[in-house]
């Protein structure tokens, strides 16, 4: 089914190139018009090899310098904006998304007047026990602070980077306060947040791999630190009122 919008997909790549074919080949471009891949100066060269097989309606753009998984979104994100893509989504290129779930998404951005989209692996109690323990604590925490900072106690899986939204709220978003690092899913939700709280989540399902790029344990305290310095700005914006 192709919808009256013009719909791209933003996939950060970095150390992806074993498993960005198979995640592109997913895509229905029956319903999606452009694949910006953003090579993140990956050492594996994903952005060269995807450019050399030659795919119909996917982009590559190359970062002169590593800029992090948040940085490489946002590029994404502008490059989507100045060419007036109506919905944006982001997933990763590792694999861990499925982009046949696009089109749970585009259904309820196209049929309501909701703006802001997420992922959440937290609406079913089968997908919920595939989390590794580590990461389901760390999820569940940091869930937990983004909800107050955000004031939106709905929010069930804040980590998750499966997401699509508007342009017409990507641009109103002053993208150099959001967040280059792992740290761009909570941020964007905050910063969002300034605007509207409206926010739909969509259940999706996971694939884990024994390797992640984000450790638990090495992101938690620095997370913390960052939700922190939110929570101030956010009684300063609240008092200023």
């Amino acid at each position: 089914m192709k919808y009256n919008k013009k719909i791209c997909v933003v996939i950060p790549c970095y150390k992806v190139k074993k498993k960005i074919y198979s995640v592109i080949r997913k895509i229905n471009f029956k319903i999606v018009d452009r694949v910006f891949i953003i090579d993140d100066l990956c050492p594996e060269k994903t952005g060269i090899y995807v450019s050399e097989l030659n795919l119909k309606n996917v982009e590559v753009i190359f970062l002169k310098k590593n800029l992090g998984v948040g940085g490489a979104t946002k590029t994404g994100f502008k490059k989507a904006v100045k060419n007036n893509f109506e919905i944006i989504f982001k997933i990763d290129g590792d694999g861990q998304h499925n982009p046949e779930d696009i089109s749970k998404f585009i259904k309820k951005l196209i049929q309501t007047n909701i703006n802001f989209c997420k992922g959440t692996r937290f609406k079913k109690t089968s997908d919920i026990k595939k989390i590794p323990a580590l990461r389901l604590f760390g999820n569940i925490l940091l869930t937990n602070i983004t909800r107050i900072n955000c004031r939106n106690f709905a929010l069930t899986d804040v980590l998750n980077g499966y997401l699509g939204i508007k342009r017409n709220l990507l641009k109103k978003l002053n993208f150099s306060k959001i967040s280059d690092d792992f740290f761009f899913e909570e941020d964007l939700l905050f910063r969002t947040s300034f605007l509207e709280n409206n926010i739909c989540e969509i259940p999706i399902k996971t694939i884990y791999f024994d390797k992640s790029n984000l450790s638990p344990l090495k992101t938690i305290v620095p997370f913390l630190y960052k939700h922190l310095k939110n929570f101030f700005e956010r009684f300063i914006y609240d008092i200023s009122k």
